[in-house]
């Protein structure tokens, strides 16, 4: 501890990466090894912890009829996960300083590891809600500790690849999710989702075990924040249930909801309170006053607010609107990810000679540039043309996770990393489930308004109205429809249900172009941030 604290005052660069004790040099890194070595078990952990929260959502309706459960019953298996993610995300720089970073990282592959496996042996809907937040404790303190072992295992110059790689396995899990989730569903049963991680998470921890090596000893025992981790976790998991079940519940005029704002919006307050004026408060959120990280943080949840909005607005509208499979909308989303596998080693080396902040903008012009696409869609674009569109949000999120863990992460010294990556990933999955549930709510409200204006030109004195019902009816009888009553009826319930999908189609195209106006705002960003570049 003294040789970092001596050596943190004037970094230099080193030609084999050590610190020794009698020249000042760069500080100690955390983690020691092979770097690329290290990466293998780092990005394949990742890679299946972001996997889990996007494969099981195309394997809902097989679940839903195995359980005989209600559509409001069977998201809990989505929201279990979600919000035990997004309550142990924060706690992780502290637990993972308390007993050893790799220590911390096995464990909790560990615990995932043993949630996958008794999700894929339930036996009711209520056990497998509570395997998922077991899981959920495992896979969410995966994804911060990943970027920390990344950032400590990289030198400082090369945090820019660092990041990139680490993105690998952020990005691809929710592209990659439906193909795979569609594939194992449709060829065994959807218990296979959960098995497919025991092969993946047992060579990660073996992986880890035979690369990475730790070189700072746990901090030990200490006074433990109790009030900071009571509140946190009232705050994030109340907050998450509301962002969940507020569409369901009609938000604010039911009590249910209200309730959960008032004791979620107290425990922020007191969270806040705790943590700026203890002395060894669980999270150090004081991080924030460094403007790089700030930025980079609002950055990373509009980026989690657009990827996992477009993400679940693309699949809804395939399914819902064209009848694509499950499977079907898989492949329309794979080669988007398979752009970005592509596209981050480049990004992770252009990282290292460009100003991150030129590429954050190109990653925004790409992001904005399929958002747009995506609010143009209708019935008549093809598979080839919707997946053509994709395939420039794949090559925007190499760019912007690149440059953002970069901008955000190169400044901060090392003993602020583990707090930095656990706020980075908090404010990330929070801007995923704040964006979810603003597009959800959005597609409602305006499908709801576009049936209403597209309703006020159909009237029975409308000359096209009368033409298109006539065509409808001749329709109708020519197939055999007997009585002139049930012709009538069937044509006008015909033409509702296709102004109900004209209307779905505009909300989307709404829904999608709000994205782009969140992509827009992160151009905003980059004249906060400094000139962070390690030469």
């Amino acid at each position: 501890m003294a040789v970092r604290s001596a050596t943190l005052g004037a970094p230099r660069p080193s030609m084999n990466g050590h610190a020794n004790g009698a020249t000042p040099a760069k500080p100690a890194r955390r983690i020691a090894g092979n770097k690329w070595l290290v990466a293998l078990p780092v990005m394949l952990a990742a890679l299946t912890a972001v996997l889990d929260s996007s494969i099981v959502n195309v394997a809902l309706p097989n679940m839903q009829s195995s359980f005989g459960s209600s559509v409001d019953e069977i998201d809990w298996i989505i929201t279990g996960y979600l919000i035990s993610n997004v309550i142990v995300i924060p706690a992780t720089g502290w637990l993972s300083g308390r007993f050893g970073l790799t220590r911390y990282f096995i464990a909790s592959q560990a615990v995932f590891l043993i949630g996958s496996v008794l999700c894929g042996f339930s036996w009711n809907l209520g056990s497998l809600v509570f395997f998922r937040i077991l899981q959920g404790i495992g896979g969410g303190a995966i994804l911060p500790v990943t970027l920390t072992i990344m950032l400590e295992a990289f030198p400082p110059e090369e945090i820019g690849m660092a990041s990139a790689l680490y993105g690998v396995g952020a990005v691809l899990g929710p592209a990659i999710g439906p193909t795979l989730g569609g594939y194992l569903t449709d060829t065994f049963s959807w218990p296979a989702i959960f098995f497919i991680n025991v092969p993946l998470v047992t060579l990660s921890i073996v992986l880890t075990q035979m690369f990475v090596r730790e070189t700072a000893p746990p901090q030990g025992a200490g006074k433990v924040d109790l009030v900071g981790l009571a509140s946190v976790a009232i705050w994030l998991g109340t907050l998450q249930v509301v962002l969940q079940e507020g569409e369901k519940n009609g938000w604010f005029e039911s009590p249910f909801i209200i309730l959960l704002s008032v004791t979620s919006l107290i425990a922020f307050v007191v969270f806040i309170y705790t943590e700026l004026t203890i002395e060894r408060p669980l999270i150090n959120i004081r991080i924030f006053k460094n403007r790089d990280f700030a930025a980079g943080s609002l950055g990373g949840a509009l980026i989690g607010a657009t990827l996992f909005g477009s993400v679940f607005v693309i699949p809804l509208f395939a399914g819902t609107l064209l009848n694509y499979t499950a499977f079907q909308i898989g492949l329309l989303l794979l080669p988007t990810a398979l752009v970005s596998l592509v596209l981050f080693p480049v990004a992770g080396r252009l990282a290292q000679r460009l100003d991150p902040r030129i590429m954050m903008a190109v990653g925004v012009l790409l992001m904005c540039s399929s958002m747009v696409g995506n609010g143009f869609l209708t019935l008549q674009y093809s598979f080839q043309q919707i997946m053509t569109i994709q395939l420039m949000r794949g090559a925007a999120l190499p760019f912007l996770f690149t440059s953002l863990g970069q901008l955000a992460l190169t400044k901060l010294p090392p003993q602020q990393r583990a707090d930095a990556s656990s706020l980075y990933n908090l404010t990330r999955t929070l801007g995923g489930s704040i964006g979810i549930a603003i597009i959800g709510t959005l597609i409602v409200n305006r499908e709801r308004f576009h049936f209403e204006r597209f309703g006020e030109s159909v009237t029975q004195f409308a000359v096209a109205t009368h033409q298109r019902l006539l065509g409808l009816s001749n329709g109708f009888a020519a197939r055999g429809v007997p009585g002139v009553h049930d012709v009538a009826q069937q044509a006008n319930a015909a033409l509702a249900g296709a102004l109900t999908q004209q209307a779905y189609v505009s909300a989307f195209d709404d829904a999608s172009l709000v994205l782009a106006v969140a992509a827009i705002i992160m151009l905003a960003l980059i004249p906060l941030f400094q000139v962070s570049r390690t030469k």
